[in-house]
């Protein structure tokens, strides 16, 4: 018998985008699914809501990979969005319920890819045609408003894993995320090669070698760098959950 997902896998890749991630949160409300339609729900002015579209994932646009076409004094091109799903408010913890029923019913999931520099120079005399990258990597971040979060692992007998940010005054924001969630994360990730596993960094170490005609001034290198991106109804942003692909690593010459 296949596996659950062995079975996904087998399905007809166009159903595979457009469910994939929605599964592993749990079958939306059927207010949320109309035929085989995601919606997302966002907040007007009032208490009404109005339904919009929610693409689910875009494969073939998550395959293509971000334009490279940067300078080396960019540290990171611009993201583009290749997946947007939404995630009934049952699905996140933060702060009070009443409050949170209030202020957002649905949130909004984004994921993004962007080039992100990890290593740069200048031309030295002694490097020739080629240039050596060790580059110390951090497999993972996370941001709570705009602020370094950890993500707690280990306390998640409740089935949510919560992400906490400290602050300057001692204080902090928290949010949780179900494990529904974390997991479809996690499969989003993995499917396009992402290797799991406790190292929290990984060394990118290389030889570069210049193919071009004359000399070069800088060299740069960079990693593919993909982003969820979680929002409240009003667009405010709740969290950001970055992953690096280190088999995805792009170098560039000027």
């Amino acid at each position: 018998m296949l596996s659950e997902r062995e079975g996904l896998e087998n399905q007809n890749p166009e159903m595979i985008d457009r469910h994939d991630f929605s599964n592993s949160i749990c079958a939306l409300n059927s207010a949320l699914i109309q035929g085989s339609t995601h919606r997302e729900v966002s907040a007007s002015a009032t208490t009404d809501f109005e339904l919009k579209e929610a693409a689910g994932l875009d494969r073939n646009l998550r395959a293509r990979l971000p334009d490279f076409n940067l300078p080396l004094s960019q540290r990171s091109s611009a993201p583009v969005v290749v997946g947007s799903w939404c995630c009934p408010f049952m699905f996140i913890k933060e702060g009070k319920l009443k409050d949170q029923m209030s202020v957002s019913r649905y949130y909004g999931m984004k994921l993004e890819q962007r080039w992100e520099q990890i290593f740069a120079c200048e031309y030295n005399s002694s490097d020739g045609h080629s240039e050596a990258v060790n580059a110390v990597v951090q497999r993972e971040t996370a941001a709570v408003a705009g602020r370094e979060a950890a993500p707690d692992r280990r306390n998640t007998a409740d089935g949510v894993m919560w992400f906490r940010s400290s602050g300057d005054d001692g204080g902090g924001a928290s949010v949780g995320l179900s494990l529904e969630i974390v997991e479809g994360m996690k499969w989003e990730r993995e499917r396009v090669g992402w290797l799991g596993g406790d190292e929290t960094e990984v060394t990118v170490e290389r030889v570069e070698e210049f193919g071009g005609i004359g000399g070069w001034k800088k060299f740069g290198c960079y990693v593919l760098v993909e982003r969820f991106v979680l929002t409240r109804m009003d667009g405010s942003l709740v969290l950001t959950y970055d992953f690096k692909h280190t088999h995805h690593i792009r170098s560039k010459w000027e």
